[in-house]
């Protein structure tokens, strides 16, 4: 029974974080470039930072959990800071909007306490299940964050549009402060009543805490080093596809904005139910066989989208689409916690985040060459998104040098 709830406090978290994060995503971005009126490259150097600071320091952190075996603690200090540093970029935002350079910056150690708490989060997925479950398990999370993102998208809407005015004027920035106090209430179960074990620690504290002898650690036990290459090329195609998802419906078809709002939400709302789905049929047949054949698709989905023209039947693509996009980031969460060794399972997770975080490195800049090339138009759109299903055959190959 305590593993249950702890498992219904752990998704609740997913979904709480879910919500601030497509919140920011949407609105603060624009607020910050559009409604303030700075350049771009403000927002990109608040990504660019907060990355940076966290791939130099997620390595220390990740050796640590697995030399004390203790994630909650940790957790709940960097929620702590991740719902303040968030809760002053809304103030500011609504209250004090010439501010906007210290928004900028308080958002960008926001982000990268947002960032740290994954450190402590995605490694309790190995407390909390067993090599028979484990994909299930993740597939319930990941199914979590979807839907917290339907309804960061669904319960902020009302706010931006100006139907529910908090204070001052109506725009983007009402809709960040909803945003933060629902992260925060749906946080306070898995930081309060989650219960963690009596942990053993796999790493004997006395041992090095050098970043560079815990890379060489995990990257020396070859499954493990193959799944996070591989993850790297096929998290990379799918989130350079979810980036530019809004822009290619445009420039290709044409579609307006709420076509674009209803279609990301059917997506999302399918996208959970293909995490749940599937991560029961890893628990089945094998993880890795599973996340085979989703990538597979991929590469007939990638094609399809391109080649096909008809927006009715495109529209039904994207649907089926949402099925395969939850379950890459389930199964590749619940894979790296059964190839990890005992005693680097944090710190498996921790090269995992970082190489998500890296994960819009490649694909986001083929994705530019293409359009540079052929230009900002139909054509160059299409020839991106194509692109996209090499990344995703690439990693397939290196799937294939992982023993079963």
């Amino acid at each position: 029974m305590v593993v249950k709830r702890n498992i219904a406090w752990w998704a609740l978290y997913d979904f709480g974080n879910s919500i601030v994060l497509m919140a920011f995503l949407f609105y603060f971005s624009q607020w910050l470039v559009i409604d303030q009126g700075n350049p771009s490259w403000w927002y990109n150097a608040t990504l660019i930072g907060s990355s940076i600071l966290f791939i130099f320091t997620a390595p220390f952190i990740s050796k640590k959990i697995d030399t004390n075996g203790k994630k909650l603690g940790g957790l709940r200090f960097w929620s702590a800071a991740t719902f303040v540093g968030f809760l002053v970029t809304a103030l500011i935002a609504l209250f004090a909007d010439h501010l906007d350079g210290v928004a900028a910056l308080v958002y960008t150690f926001a982000t990268y306490a947002y960032l740290l708490c994954f450190l402590y989060y995605t490694p309790m997925l190995n407390d909390l299940s067993t090599s028979e479950n484990s994909s299930s398990v993740s597939g319930f999370g990941q199914a979590a964050n979807s839907v917290g993102q339907v309804v960061g998208l669904l319960v902020t809407l009302p706010f931006v549009t100006g139907a529910i005015v908090l204070f001052g004027d109506p725009g983007r920035a009402q809709a960040l402060l909803p945003a933060v106090v629902l992260f925060g209430l749906c946080s306070l179960p898995m930081l309060l009543a989650y219960r963690e074990e009596s942990i053993v620690p796999a790493v004997s504290p006395k041992e090095n805490m050098s970043p560079f002898l815990g890379f060489a650690s995990v990257f020396k036990h070859r499954s493990l080093a193959l799944l996070l290459v591989a993850y790297f090329l096929f998290s990379d195609a799918m989130l350079t596809f979810a980036n530019n998802f809004p822009l290619y419906l445009e420039k290709v078809h044409g579609v307006s904005d709420t076509f674009k709002a209803l279609l990301t939400v059917g997506i999302l709302a399918l996208a959970a139910v293909g995490a749940i789905i599937f991560g029961k049929l890893a628990d089945r047949i094998g993880t890795l066989k599973t996340l085979t054949g989703v990538l597979i698709v991929w590469c007939v989905l990638f094609p399809l989208m391109t080649f096909v023209s008809d927006l009715n039947i495109l529209v039904g693509i994207f649907l089926i689409a949402g099925i395969f996009f939850g379950p890459v980031w389930g199964l590749s969460r619940s894979a790296v916690g059964q190839v990890a060794p005992p005693a680097l399972v944090a710190s498996s997770y921790g090269y995992y985040v970082v190489a998500e975080r890296f994960a819009t490195f490649i694909g986001p800049a083929v994705w530019s060459i293409i359009l540079v090339t052929l230009g900002d138009g139909s054509l160059g759109y299409r020839v991106a998104l194509l692109s996209m299903s090499v990344l995703v055959i690439v990693s397939l190959f290196v799937l294939r040098k992982i023993k079963r």
